[in-house]
């Protein structure tokens, strides 16, 4: 076999590169929120702990689960204050379309032409 003749691997950058495919914006979107969300909540925590306006640090300190009880403050806010943020940034997205919407849509009398309201006749019992 000549040199020529054998098999060659293609090269690892060649043709068949690995696709990197990207998020669709609006789960970015919520993504990006829900991480500022989590963020917001965890600075709450910190201030809540450093500041202490309800006397919370003593009793983490005197409980004897100053850990778990710090782990559970945090997970709290996070999750709390980064589904409130992810949630917000969903009902109200940014205004930045400047195009009418697409589509003509039926734009027709909603109410049947030869409609009109009738009256309804009704019994009534006459007492004895």
């Amino acid at each position: 076999m000549a040199q020529s003749e054998k098999c060659q691997a293609p090269p690892a950058d060649g043709p068949r590169q690995a696709k990197t495919k990207k998020l669709d914006p609006l789960v970015r979107y919520m993504i990006f929120h829900w991480i500022l969300g989590t963020l917001g909540g965890a600075l709450c925590a910190t201030l809540l702990l450093v500041f202490d306006p309800f006397g919370i640090r003593p009793l983490i300190h005197d409980s004897g689960l100053g850990v778990q009880a710090v782990f559970l403050l945090y997970v709290g806010f996070m999750t709390s204050f980064g589904g409130l943020v992810c949630a917000a940034a969903v009902m109200f997205p940014p205004k930045d379309d400047d195009e009418p919407p697409r589509g003509g849509g039926l734009r027709g009398n909603v109410v049947p032409a030869k409609w009109r309201p009738r009256l309804a006749p009704v019994r009534a019992q006459t007492r004895p």
